[in-house]
């Protein structure tokens, strides 16, 4: 083939990835890279034979591009939706991300094979070493739901491969990743969240699961009593059932001496201490900054004693900043990755909106960032959240860890526009989000995507 006809056909197919990614209302420049170090592999022949029991049941056969991941031997169903994108489109944006399901159930019903059965696939984190992953195409819910040849479709294949593999029909224990699961179980235990997920859109959704499990002559158990769903370890918090679990309160008003202050910009006002769990001792060499979501301190306060959580540092509306336990050095439970050496400020406000309007908390805010930074040697810019020094906010790191109860939407507290104002108040550097060391990773519980199979 000639230089000039090559050049032809590599533009023509660069065009026709552009419009099947804006055909699937995404942004192929958002998307991350794929790792380096992973080679494509050239559609070939599926090579073992299906089990003879879903033969009949898996009517078209197609050759997903990507990475062989090694041998697999299932002991759960991770089951998702692709999130309204269409059959071509799925297939496009798997292979663009080195992704894949075994199993992807099209509007009509016709199932399709995409992988073999007994080789992982990258879908859902926490599960892949042990999940057959089986996708249908659509969105969430209701939509779905009302698609009568797909849902049975989906059903039958699910029932025949948990009765071929020995899988348990329940999704009442996914920490032992034995049962069938939703891609937002998944997630809520072992994060991976795609960008800008609402809590009204994480696939395939819990009512189209309770039907499948039905249809499939399973058992469908609700959210609170998934199997240890109070305990540590998930990446979305729960906050139902009896939080004094915790730990005892044992320390601040009341309970200990009250302390001199440890900073100028600081009071302590017995009032105004918090009562909180004794962790232990941290090593300070950043700060996390949130907002309260509450009008009042007071409101502040009583949600901080009752949730066993809770800051060092408390902003007030009024511009006075509050040291609400006994040294800085006081471990506290506010942001996931960061308790153990980071000082957590509260500023008082029901969202950012409220904070850039309150020149004289927002003055105090910075203040106390400037006067931390001096006494811990902290530097003054957001840009790596996984060395813990710097400025951060507790967005940053719920996008890095999670451990959050609230873990919606693209922005999260104290808000961006305000991270910018107080550490460039403070005379330091504010990096944007796209350019944060290693943001497109998957080391992150919130990727850097706006899909995910």
């Amino acid at each position: 083939m000639s230089t000039l006809k090559r050049a032809f056909w590599l533009a023509a197919a660069s065009v026709f990835l552009a419009a099947v990614a804006m055909l699937a209302g995404l942004s192929p420049w958002s998307w991350p890279d794929p790792p380096a170090t992973e080679e494509r592999e050239a559609p070939s022949a599926l090579r073992s034979p299906l089990p003879e029991a879903l033969e009949k049941h898996v009517t078209t056969e197609r050759r997903l591009a990507i990475p062989d991941r090694g041998a697999l031997t299932p002991t759960a169903i991770v089951v998702h939706s692709t999130s309204g994108l269409s059959l071509m489109e799925t297939l496009a944006a798997l292979e663009y991300r080195a992704m894949g399901v075994h199993l992807l159930v099209d509007a009509d019903g016709r199932t399709y094979r995409l992988v073999d059965l007994d080789r992982r696939v990258r879908a859902a984190r926490g599960f892949d070493d042990v999940a057959l992953h089986v996708s249908v195409v659509g969105g969430v819910d209701e939509e779905l739901l009302k698609n009568e040849a797909q849902l049975e479709s989906a059903a039958r294949v699910v029932r025949v491969a948990a009765d071929h593999f020995g899988i348990p029909k329940t999704n009442a224990d996914v920490v032992s990743r034995r049962g069938i699961f939703s891609h937002q179980q998944a997630k809520y235990r072992w994060g991976g969240f795609r960008r800008g997920e609402r809590k009204d859109r994480v696939e395939p959704g819990e009512a189209f699961m309770r039907e499948l499990l039905r249809r499939a002559g399973g058992v469908f158990v609700e959210e609170k009593d998934w199997k240890g769903r109070a305990e540590e370890g998930w990446a979305l918090a729960w906050e139902g059932g009896d939080l004094s679990t915790r730990g005892a309160l044992t320390k601040g008003r009341g309970l200990t001496p009250t302390p001199p202050p440890a900073l100028r910009s600081v009071e302590v006002v017995e009032a105004r201490r918090m009562k909180y769990v004794d962790r232990g001792t941290i090593e300070p060499r950043g700060i996390v900054l949130h907002f309260t979501a509450t009008e009042t301190y007071d409101e502040a306060i009583e949600a901080f004693e009752r949730r066993r959580l809770g800051p060092t540092i408390t902003v007030d509306v009024d511009g006075r900043a509050y040291q609400v336990v006994d040294r800085l050095e006081d471990k506290v439970v506010a942001a996931g990755g960061t308790n153990d050496h980071c000082v957590q400020i509260e500023i008082v406000g029901l969202g950012e909106s409220v904070l850039l309007e309150n020149s004289a908390q927002t003055k105090k805010v910075i203040e106390v960032i400037s006067e931390l930074c001096e006494k811990y040697r902290i530097p003054k810019t957001n840009r790596d959240i996984e060395s813990r020094r710097g400025v951060y906010s507790h967005g940053q790191a719920k996008k890095r860890w999670g451990r959050s109860a609230w873990l919606w939407g693209t922005d999260f507290d104290p808000g961006e526009t305000y991270m910018k104002r107080v550490i460039e108040g403070a005379g330091g550097q504010y990096v944007e989000e796209k350019d944060w060391p290693g943001r497109t990773s998957d080391e992150w519980f919130i990727l850097y995507d706006e899909w995910l199979p």
